[in-house]
C-alpha cells in the first residue's frame, strides 16, 4: 500500500473558511442582482410592459432591494468570519449555515414585500393585457437548444471507471477504513473492509447522475420563455442561455463524479480522505463562481443578451395569478412540467400537473435509496 502523504489539519479548515466565506459573498452578490438579470416583462415575480424597466419608481424598488440584500450578506460574513477568529472552524460552520439561512428567508421576505407594491403600482398604472398571446415558431431547428441528453451517458462511464477502480484498490484497502475526519484532523468515522464499502463510491456517483440528468431532462423539455412582442429575439436568447445552463450543468456534475475514482484511492490509502477536503472545496467553488458568471452574462432566460433591445408594446400576456408567491407556479390548464424561474436564475416546476409530483416523488425515493444504501454500505 503505498504510504498515505502527510497532511496539516489546519489546511482544510482554512479552506473551508475562504471557500465559505466567497460563498457568503457571491450568493449575496446574486441575490441582490436578482430584478437586473430578470426579463424586462417581469418586475419582482409581476408582469409589466417591457418599458417599465426604465420606470423611476420600479428602478427605485429594485436600488432598495439591492442595497437590503448587499447589506444583510455583509452582516452575515462578518458574523461568521468574527465566529471563525474567536472560535475557530467549529463555531464557524454553524454560524455559516444559519448566515446563509438567514440571507434566503430574508431576501425571500424582501422580494414578497417589493413584490406587493410592484402590483399595487401596476393596478394603478392600469398595466393590464387585453388578451393573452403566446408564441409558436414553426421549424425552429436553427435556434440554440440545451446539449443532447446523451452527454449524461458520461455518468455512466465514471461508475464504470469507479467500479474498475475499486475493484484495482480493493486489496489494498485496510482492514478498517476512515470515512470522516473532524475538523482537528482526527478519524470520526471507520468502516469495516468488504465489498459493500468499496462499492459505495459507485452508488455515489451513480445517484450524482440521476439527479443531473433529471435536472437535464427538464431543461430539455422545459416550456420555451418566449415575448410575443419580439418572438425570434426572444427565443433566440433563451436558447443561448438553456444551451449554457446545459452545459454548466452536466460539466459540474462530472466533476462531482470524477470524486468517485479518488475515494477508491483514498479508501487503498493512496491518500487519505480529508486530502479530498481540498478538491471538494474546489469543485464547490467553481460551481458557486460558474453558475453565478454564467447567470450575469446570459440573465435569466437571456434576458441581458436581449437587455438593448427597444420594445413598447402593450402587455401581451398576464399569468401573474398563476405565480403564488412569485416563486410557485401553480396552472392545471398548462401542460408543461418545467419552465423559466419568474423570480430567479434556472427552471421550477408546474406543481397543478400530477406529473410535477410525480417527479418529485422519484427524487424523493431515489435519495431516499442512495441514504439507505449508503448505511449499508459503511454503516
Amino acid at each position: 500500500m503505498i504510504d498515505a502523504i502527510t497532511f496539516s489539519p489546519s489546511e482544510p479548515a482554512g479552506a473551508f473558511f475562504w471557500v465559505f466565506a466567497l460563498a457568503t459573498a457571491v450568493t449575496g452578490l446574486l441575490v441582490a442582482l436578482t430584478p437586473y438579470l430578470m426579463p424586462k416583462r417581469e418586475c419582482f415575480a409581476v408582469t409589466v410592459p417591457d418599458a417599465a424597466s426604465s420606470d423611476p419608481y420600479l428602478k427605485g424598488l429594485k436600488r432598495r432591494y439591492l442595497l437590503w440584500t448587499v447589506a444583510l450578506a455583509v452582516v452575515a460574513l462578518a458574523a461568521s468570519t468574527a465566529t471563525y477568529l474567536a472560535f475557530g472552524i467549529g463555531g464557524y460552520i454553524a454560524v455559516f449555515t444559519v448566515g446563509l439561512m438567514a440571507l434566503c428567508v430574508a431576501s425571500f421576505g424582501l422580494m414578497l414585500y417589493f413584490r406587493a407594491k410592484v402590483r399595487a403600482y401596476k393596478q394603478q398604472m392600469g398595466w393590464t393585457a387585453t388578451e393573452q398571446e403566446h408564441v409558436a415558431l414553426v421549424g425552429d431547428e436553427p435556434m440554440p437548444h440545451a446539449i443532447s441528453m446523451k452527454w449524461d451517458l458520461l455518468f455512466l462511464a465514471i461508475a464504470g471507471i469507479t467500479a474498475v477502480a475499486a475493484v484495482i484498490c480493493y486489496p489494498s484497502m485496510p482492514d478498517r477504513i476512515p470515512m470522516q475526519y473532524d475538523f482537528n484532523g482526527q478519524v470520526s468515522t471507520w468502516a469495516d473492509k468488504s465489498w459493500a464499502t468499496a462499492a459505495f463510491p459507485v452508488l455515489f456517483v451513480l445517484f450524482v447522475g440521476a439527479v443531473m440528468a433529471v435536472s437535464h431532462w427538464g431543461i430539455v423539455h422545459s416550456k420555451k420563455a418566449s415575448d410575443p412582442a419580439a418572438p425570434v429575439a426572444t427565443a433566440w436568447a433563451y436558447g443561448m442561455f438553456a444551451r449554457a445552463q446545459s452545459i454548466l450543468m452536466v460539466a459540474l456534475g462530472v466533476m462531482v463524479g470524477l470524486l468517485g475514482p479518488f475515494m477508491e484511492l483514498s479508501f487503498a490509502g493512496t491518500f487519505t480522505l480529508q486530502q479530498l477536503v481540498i478538491p471538494i472545496m474546489a469543485v464547490a467553488l467553481i460551481a458557486v463562481v460558474a453558475s453565478i458568471a454564467v447567470g450575469v452574462v446570459y440573465g435569466q432566460n437571456g434576458a441581458r443578451l436581449i437587455a438593448r433591445v427597444q420594445r413598447n408594446a402593450p402587455l401581451a400576456s398576464d399569468d401573474d395569478e398563476h405565480w403564488k408567491a412569485g416563486v410557485f407556479y401553480v396552472n392545471r390548464n398548462d401542460p408543461s412540467l418545467f419552465l423559466p424561474e419568474r423570480f430567479g436564475i434556472g427552471w421550477t416546476m408546474n406543481w397543478g400537473r400530477p406529473g410535477a409530483w410525480v417527479i418529485v416523488g422519484m427524487l424523493v425515493l431515489v435519495t431516499a435509496a442512495f441514504c439507505i444504501g449508503s448505511i449499508l454500505m459503511v454503516g
